[in-house]
């Protein structure tokens, strides 16, 4: 329960703080718990799912210093509805009083289609009101319909500054990188990943591929949000928490309208029986890693695990990208030519399908290397609007979309830049939803650069993890086949 501040709230009852008539704090058992990771909070015909609470002191936005719920909320985006008034409790280290603020916004993070019987995700701002607390982080927030209610929710409030420096590389690692020999003027990289709901199909092999490529390119960690994965991506995924400590995150979540996430089935099926449901509680993890790695991140990446963005040229790591990609010009010239900042740096879009009828093109290399054995692509990059990927400023995003950000902050940056795709592309592997897209493919194998080091990376990580057979198990098994084709052939030859 990452969000609820249990330490804050025990530490508060041992201070014997006096009772207060307006706003009284909540104990443990007036929390509206909700599908354990959520909270509850009602006002009017509004029902309001809690998930988490973060402090925004960014120089860019002009209300700061503020705190953003995250919530969902029985309520599509439509500018006619008018918010009953709602409120923030502040909660301060060592003040009996809360401070009370009015919720200054909703922001829907869905302008698209509805429908009944949806929740939507819906950030909420409570601007810090008085001068004097304008430097003091509060520690808790609870939501109110009447400004001395006492409380239903309680949630802690996040700001996670900057961490030590950490190469994000596995312990008694010596080897030299693109990454780890950065400088320390190096713009840095967050990954966020959705939902990783993979209860039947074992991706760990492409699993470890792509987290090792997501190293070489430059991320120094990347957070996942565990549905419910295979038992071996579980393992592997417990292994990079162990060996490279850092790198890798792990967060639990549940959906928002209360689908219990119960193993082995049910959140799966939840999932896949409302699609509707399931794409509004991805905007979800991605927001809660956005907002708790803005302050030690410079940008951040919304992929999924088959989603690379590839540096091309003379460029192999996304700082060297995000240089280049500041002086480039913006693809079909949408931004104005005037701009100096960008909410994100958005790359388009490019399949690699399976192509299983072809033979491999690496012949010399395990198909277990599912992205350096496929490299043949579709012909023709999407357009800029279409399955684009960015990399989003921490200084400017207020609000993620999987491939764009619903918010920024217009007054410092302008709108997303599209790089031209001789610098970089989003390499997507999977099949193109237009079939027709598959006829006549091209070679592309740029990945091939980070054959050597990616294969090493790989192959070591299989080695811990006991997915390739010692040496002398591959012995055994080599001495057991041709035994077996030695008895053949004497078969054979006693038939004949």
């Amino acid at each position: 329960m990452p969000s609820f501040p249990l330490e804050e709230l025990l530490a508060r009852e041992k201070r014997a703080l006096t009772p207060v008539s307006c706003g009284p704090a909540p104990d443990l058992m007036n929390i509206d718990f909700h599908n354990t990771y959520w909270q509850r909070a009602i006002n009017g015909n509004l029902t309001y799912y809690l998930f988490a609470a973060y402090y925004d002191e960014r120089e860019t936005v002009p209300e700061a210093p503020l705190v953003r719920l995250l919530t969902m909320v029985n309520q599509h985006d439509d500018k006619s509805f008018k918010y009953p008034e709602i409120f923030c409790q502040f909660w301060f280290e060592g003040r009996a009083k809360p401070v009370i603020v009015p919720v200054s916004e909703h922001r829907v993070m869905w302008p698209f289609y509805h429908a009944p019987r949806r929740y939507y995700p819906t950030f909420l701002s409570c601007p810090l009101p008085e001068e004097e607390l304008q430097r003091e982080v509060p520690k808790m927030v609870s939501l109110v319909a009447k400004k001395c209610d006492m409380a239903r929710n309680l949630l802690r409030v996040v700001y996670e500054v900057d961490e030590p420096e950490s190469t994000g590389w596995p312990l008694g690692n010596t080897t030299t990188s693109s990454s780890s020999s950065a400088s320390s003027s190096d713009p840095k990289f967050v990954v966020c990943v959705k939902a990783m709901d993979f209860p039947y199909e074992d991706k760990s092999w492409r699993l470890i591929e792509w987290l090792e490529l997501m190293r070489l390119l430059g991320a120094q960690k990347v957070v996942l949000y565990d549905a419910q994965m295979h038992a071996n991506m579980t393992r592997v995924v417990k292994d990079y928490l162990i060996t490279s400590p850092g790198f890798v995150e792990l967060r639990k979540m549940s959906l928002g309208r209360g689908e219990p996430h119960v193993p082995p089935h049910f959140h799966h099926y939840a999932m896949m029986a409302d699609g509707f449901n399931r794409i509004l509680n991805e905007m979800i993890p991605y927001n809660d890693c956005f907002y708790r790695n803005m302050y030690k991140y410079d940008y951040v990446g919304v992929f999924d695990i088959d989603e690379v963005i590839m540096p091309l040229g003379n460029c192999t790591t996304w700082p060297e990208l995000v240089k280049l990609a500041r002086i480039v010009p913006d693809y079909e010239s949408r931004t104005p030519a005037d701009c100096t900042e960008w909410v994100s740096f958005c790359f388009r879009n490019v399949y690699y399908p399976r192509y299983p009828e072809r033979p491999k093109v690496y012949r010399n290399l395990s198909s277990s290397f599912y992205m350096l054995q496929h490299v043949e692509r579709v012909r023709e990059h999407c357009n800029r609007g279409a399955a684009a990927k960015c990399l989003h400023d921490t200084r400017f995003a207020i609000g993620l979309h999987n491939h764009f950000t619903f918010f920024h902050t217009e007054e410092a940056a302008c709108a997303a830049k599209s790089v031209p795709i001789e610098f970089a592309q989003m390499q997507h592997y999977r099949e193109p939803d237009t079939k027709s897209l598959l006829i006549d493919p091209i070679v592309d194998a740029s990945i091939w650069r980070f054959q050597p080091q990616l294969q090493a990376r790989v192959e070591e990580r299989y080695r811990r993890l006991g997915f390739l057979p010692s040496d002398q198990q591959l012995a055994d098994t080599l001495e057991k086949r041709r035994r077996r084709d030695e008895q053949q052939l004497k078969e054979a030859v006693g038939r004949a």
